[in-house]
């Protein structure tokens, strides 16, 4: 389950003097707190949703919104809210999303600079994802053998949809006596043509 929805911070609290209260109508002062609204998940705030003010007539105990006031005192009140900043900490989800989308991004840049170095030398025990024999579908061979200028690699006797190969490396889904051999040239080739898409060194 995925806990998120709003909640507030105070910002500012402050006073506005020498005002006319709408309600009681008495020369007064006026006591002001400026919330910031903020998004969250799991608690973590991800993003400002704007603000709320709430001022408060210290004569009568009236609360008001900015908008129900004389222009007197939003006039006031304008100037006191410049220096309200909107704190950091309410961007703290959006900086760890932002920083996960690069890690993903790094992983999934430095997979491909790996498997571009692991076809250029392949060793014993190197797994190949290649495609399947249906469309969506993925299977491996695995590097048993590797001479000067071929390699030779045994088929994984299953395939599945998608994109891991977890479920489908494990050592009995290999035994075979059949080998298959290929040049080094042919697996450059099949990786360019992605026929060959990823390739996994233990």
């Amino acid at each position: 389950m995925i806990f998120y929805g709003r909640r507030s911070s105070r910002i500012k609290d402050g006073r506005i003097s020498n005002v006319t209260c709408p309600s009681c109508e008495e020369n007064t002062s006026m006591n002001y707190s400026i919330f910031g609204k903020y998004a969250h998940i799991y608690w973590i705030p991800t993003f400002p949703m704007g603000r709320e003010n709430i001022i408060e007539c210290n004569n009568c105990k009236q609360t008001f919104k900015v908008k129900e006031l004389s222009e007197q005192i939003k006039s006031k009140f304008n100037l006191e809210k410049q220096d309200a900043k909107t704190p950091i900490w309410n961007f703290a989800g959006l900086a760890i999303i932002a920083c996960l989308i690069f890690s993903v991004m790094y992983f999934i840049k430095q997979d491909k600079i790996d498997a571009e170095n692991y076809i250029e030398s392949p060793q014993f025990g190197d797994v190949y994802t290649i495609k399947g024999s249906e469309s969506g579908s993925i299977s491996t061979m695995k590097v048993v053998e590797v001479s000067k200028d071929s390699v030779y690699v045994v088929y994984n006797n299953y395939e599945i949809e998608g994109y891991s190969i977890s479920e489908l490396d494990e050592a009995e889904n290999y035994e075979t006596e059949d080998l298959y051999g290929f040049s080094n040239e042919e697996l450059k080739a099949m990786f360019a043509k992605k026929e060959i898409s990823d390739v996994k060194r233990k």
